[in-house]
Parts: C-alpha cells; sequence; structure tokens
C-alpha cells in the first residue's frame, strides 16, 4: 500500500470531511433548491468545451441531460 506523507494524510483526511459535509448538504435539499443549486455551480464552472449536438458524452451531459433533470426537478417544487 502507498505511504502518506504526515501532511498527504492530514490532507486527505481535510477533503474526506469536506467530501462527506458536501454530501450531506445537498442531500437535505428540497428539489428546489437542488436545481438552483445546480444552476449555481454550472454557471460557475468553466464552460463546456462541446457544442450542443456534438456527439460526445460531455455535452450531453451538460446540454441534455442536466437540463432536463433540472427541469423536472423544478417541475416537482419544493419537494
Amino acid at each position: 500500500m502507498l505511504k502518506l506523507t504526515p501532511e498527504a494524510e492530514a490532507r486527505a483526511a481535510q477533503f474526506k470531511i469536506w467530501h462527506e459535509e458536501q454530501m450531506a448538504r445537498f442531500a437535505n435539499l428540497n428539489n428546489s433548491d437542488l436545481a438552483a443549486s445546480t444552476r449555481l455551480y454550472m454557471a460557475n464552472m468553466d464552460p463546456i468545451r462541446f457544442a450542443p449536438g456534438a456527439p460526445v458524452y460531455e455535452a450531453t451531459m451538460w446540454h441534455v441531460i442536466i437540463p432536463e433533470l433540472l427541469r423536472r426537478l423544478e417541475e416537482k417544487g419544493g419537494e
């Protein structure tokens, strides 16, 4: 097994805690807030490098699947 330095172990532990906090935070949002958070995060991400209609997974996920998921969440409202 790979032996990490004490500094790397501390960073890994911090990342694990942060990840768990984020998982809990988003798991506890209602549908409307989850959709709004998704839109906010997407607005602050680097633009996807594939245009709508490009036959690649990334374009389909960014331009088709995520918008459809958001539409459905928003239809359900604050559940």
